[in-house]
């Protein structure tokens, strides 16, 4: 999941694929542990850049 850090914070380099554990926002991550990734959206820290994609209701389909 492709991820643009909002905040600058510090995490785990493994995880994220980064030298250091540091992460400047503006930076673009390619995160492969979904968990991750909802935890780190979660608190603020990032968002989506491309945003899941919806199934689109029918018109005979009802609530």
């Amino acid at each position: 999941m492709e991820l643009k850090v909002l905040w600058g914070f510090e995490g785990d380099p493994v995880k994220l694929k980064t030298e250091s554990g540091r992460i400047q926002a503006g930076t673009v991550l390619d995160v492969e542990d979904e968990e991750l990734a909802h935890a780190l959206i979660g608190k603020g820290l990032v968002e989506a850049v491309k945003p899941a994609s919806n199934k689109q209701a029918k018109a005979t389909e009802t609530k």
